[in-house]
């Protein structure tokens, strides 16, 4: 059986029978895939890895071509297959996402933040990520809504009712004036006063998103640490009393905001390092009030929905695409 690294690089041996092709505008370099004829090549798979996990680009090349795990890397192309199957879509419609709205995106981004362009771009350094891997980032966020709005639209719409019975059943996530115990994985970028190079701080971020990962299959916190362990030597479990949110690093009260007990986060940075947060039990506190929540909760009542229907939109657009992955 090939190894995954001796098959990528066996995908760059096909290019130069495909760049003959007229169909194909752009330069192949490697074709690890066809949707409905056009090419998905090894150049954006190393470009999307690189932007997720925040690795330089020729980092980024050497991990796909030393990771052994098929399963992995057709995981990152079926990103790519169904990026390229909601952009067809979206230009059929005639509601592609240009690159005039990705600018103006950003550059609410960057008011919302009260950055210029220059802190914008250190911001996103701090995460691994160049404005070419966020513009991809924003790109593919923008198109899933479109082609939701375009074909679920009702199915995601939420009423004034639905908002409330949200509301109650996420009261805890509100309560003013609370305390919190929580349980942190924590990756830490920082130690005795001195940064953490590029690719530790790459390694941080990587064994992170394992150790979410294997948290989101239902493993214990302790679990996720023995698997970030592996990427990542340093990662340690943190825990302790109850404390006032409002005490929180300013990161940790937003993530936190959005969990209730039990639940834990995505991860995310905040200044020394990269965390994983699950919320234990919060004690105390008053109930908040729903007119100050009523628009962020529709909003993520109404992502919350999205996702299954773009769950169902890709099903659909999957039944009749022709795709051919080449692994």
């Amino acid at each position: 059986m090939k190894t995954t690294g001796a098959i990528l690089s066996a995908g760059v041996g096909i290019a130069l029978l495909l760049c003959a092709r007229p169909a194909f505008p752009r330069v192949i370099d490697g074709v690890v895939a066809l949707v409905n004829d056009e090419p998905v090549t090894f150049s954006e798979v190393r470009e999307e890895v690189a932007g997720s996990l925040g690795l330089p680009v020729g980092d980024a090349d050497v991990f796909l071509r030393e990771e052994r795990d098929a399963g992995a890397i057709l995981r990152w192309i079926n990103g790519l297959v169904e990026s390229a199957l909601v952009r067809a879509e979206l230009a059929k419609r005639g509601q592609a996402v240009s690159e005039g709205e990705i600018d103006r995106a950003i550059a609410a981004v960057r008011k919302e933040n009260g950055v210029d362009e220059d802190q914008f771009t250190e911001l996103l350094a701090r995460e691994g990520l160049t404005l070419a891997s966020y513009r991809r980032r924003i790109r593919w966020q923008m198109e899933r809504g479109a082609i939701v709005r375009a074909l679920k639209f009702k199915d995601v719409a939420v009423t004034e009712d639905e908002a409330r019975a949200y509301f109650r059943e996420n009261e805890e996530r509100f309560l003013v004036g609370a305390e919190v115990r929580l349980e942190t994985l924590f990756f830490p970028l920082s130690e005795g006063g001195e940064s953490a190079s590029e690719e530790a701080a790459a390694r941080a971020r990587f064994a992170a998103k394992q150790a979410a990962s294997a948290v989101r299959q239902g493993r214990s916190l302790e679990d996720g640490l023995e698997v970030a362990r592996l990427a990542f030597p340093a990662a340690r479990i943190v825990s302790g009393d109850f404390l006032p949110a409002e005490d929180l690093l300013p990161a940790m009260q937003r993530e936190i905001g959005n969990l209730r007990s039990g639940e834990h986060s995505e991860p995310f940075f905040a200044e020394s390092g990269v965390y994983v947060v699950r919320v234990v039990e919060r004690r105390g506190g008053k109930p908040g009030e729903f007119a100050k929540e009523r628009e962020s909760l529709v909003e993520e009542l109404m992502d919350r929905r999205s996702e299954k229907a773009f769950a169902d939109i890709l099903g659909e657009l999957k039944k009749s695409a022709s795709i051919d992955v080449r692994l």
